[in-house]
Formats: structure tokens, sequence, C-alpha cells
């Protein structure tokens, strides 16, 4: 998905319709959880200082991997979750599910070759406009997500706009996708996810190394 492509992507280019993903309100929320609990070991004045280092490690490793784990699902999900979006944009699954007989699957899948074709010859904006409005009339909804792919491909802006003008559904799942783009592809997005996954380290633990956490939080795997 070309990075300045479209009305759509170009606002979230400038923040103005970025969603913030689930991944880092999850980190969000396991973050102000990590803060509680240091605040309240802090706050345990009976604790020796040794015992709370020890506890303090725990928290900061446990946390620091929960974040990680996200940061990891957060990857993942929209690898699939683009993809799927993809497929349901641009892809013909729902066509083909109205075909009931072989016949009529094989009739489809003629049908979309030759819309694919036809879109293929379009060299110029104007004359994917005018072939997307020719479609509509028609009713040729196989031809004119061809013709919207086709403008898609090509950075055709209105072209692609006209298309998901009158199709909420669309629209709002090209969001998603330019979305997701935005945060695999762009420098604020890698930001994000190394955010996403980033725990600063308490300064009961700073002059030590995350091996070294690591090995007071858990002295067992450490031997091991």
């Amino acid at each position: 998905m070309p990075s300045n492509h479209g009305q759509l992507m170009n606002d979230l280019i400038r923040g103005q319709r970025r969603q913030t993903p689930a991944g880092q309100q999850r980190a969000d929320e396991i973050r102000g959880l990590y803060k509680q609990g240091l605040q309240q070991l802090r706050g345990q004045r009976n604790m020796h200082p040794d015992a709370r280092r020890v506890e303090i490690a725990k928290l900061y490793a446990t946390t620091r991997d929960a974040l990680k784990k996200v940061q990891r699902e957060q990857v993942d999900t929209d690898r699939e979750t683009f993809a799927k979006l993809e497929r349901q944009l641009w892809g013909y699954d729902d066509v083909r599910a109205s075909a009931y007989t072989t016949e009529a699957r094989a009739a489809v899948d003629g049908t979309v070759r030759d819309a694919q074709d036809r879109a293929a010859q379009l060299k110029k904006p104007e004359q994917a406009a005018r072939a997307l409005a020719t479609a509509e009339q028609a009713g040729d909804q196989v031809l004119a997500r061809a013709i919207a792919k086709r403008a898609h491909d090509m950075d055709w802006d209105g072209v692609l706009n006209d298309y998901l003008a009158t199709r909420p559904t669309a629209a709002d799942r090209y969001q998603q996708a330019a979305d997701i783009y935005v945060r695999q592809h762009s420098h604020a997005g890698a930001f994000d996810r190394s955010f996403t996954g980033a725990l600063a380290k308490p300064e009961e633990l700073r002059d030590l190394s995350d091996d070294d956490v690591q090995a007071m939080a858990d002295p067992g795997d450490a031997a091991a």
C-alpha cells in the first residue's frame, strides 16, 4: 500500500485519523500496573532494602517480558489483519460465494479475470474515472472493484475516493489497512512499536544490566 495513497492515507500520515492500536493500549495498562506495584513496594518501610530490591527486580523483569510479548503480538496481529483486509477489499470471495455450482464458479472466475484485464488496460486516472462511472451505472460491482484496485495500485486518489465514497464498509476497511500500513512503514510507527515494548529501569536497578536484573529476579533460572 503506497504511503501517500489517497486522502484517507494522507489524513493518517498527518496524524489526523490515526488510531491507537490495541497493543499500545494494553502496554499502557501494564505500565500503569507496574507503577502502582513499584509505589507499593517503595512504601513498605518495614521491608529490608535488599529484599525490596529483589521484589522490584521481579516486578521489573515480569513487566518487561509482558511488554515484549504485547509488542510481538501487535506485530503479528497487524500482519494478519492487514492480509485479511486486503483480501476483503480487493478479493472476490464474496462474489464466488454466490456461485453454487462448478459452472457458476467458472463463470464468476471468468468475469473476474475479464474485469481485471480491462482494469489493467487503464493508463490514466481520467480513463479510470470514466470506466468506474460506467461500471457503477451498469451495476457491475466486479469491474468497479477491479478499477478501484487499479486506482489503488497507481495512486489515482480521486478515482479510489469515488469508489470508497459510496461504500462505507470498504472505506472503513481501507482506513484500517492504511492505519496498519503507517505503523509498519513510517518512522512514527517504528517509534510506537519500540515504545510499546519499552520500560524504564527503576532507580533501584540502574546500576544493573538486564542480565543482572534477571539473575536477581530468578536466581534458579540464572543458575541453570
